[in-house]
């Protein structure tokens, strides 16, 4: 995994499995997840990208490479 792949939760996470963010950096072990998917909208469906954490590699799976 690298800075610009797209990424979601694993399928052992049960009900985030449809999450969908890009890595944006790394601190220490973990992996820095800038999270772009509905959960991150407010309710008149606008952006907020504000949605950032630090997750452990093994709970994420690459989606998309850059």
């Amino acid at each position: 995994m690298k800075i610009g792949d797209l990424v979601k939760y694993d399928k052992s996470l049960s009900g985030l499995e449809n999450c969908m963010g890009l890595i944006i950096g790394f601190d220490g072990q973990g992996i820095v997840v800038q999270w772009l998917d509905r959960h991150t909208h407010r309710p008149a469906r606008v952006p907020r990208w504000t949605e950032k954490s630090v997750e452990m590699p093994e709970f994420l799976e690459v989606i998309s490479t850059t």
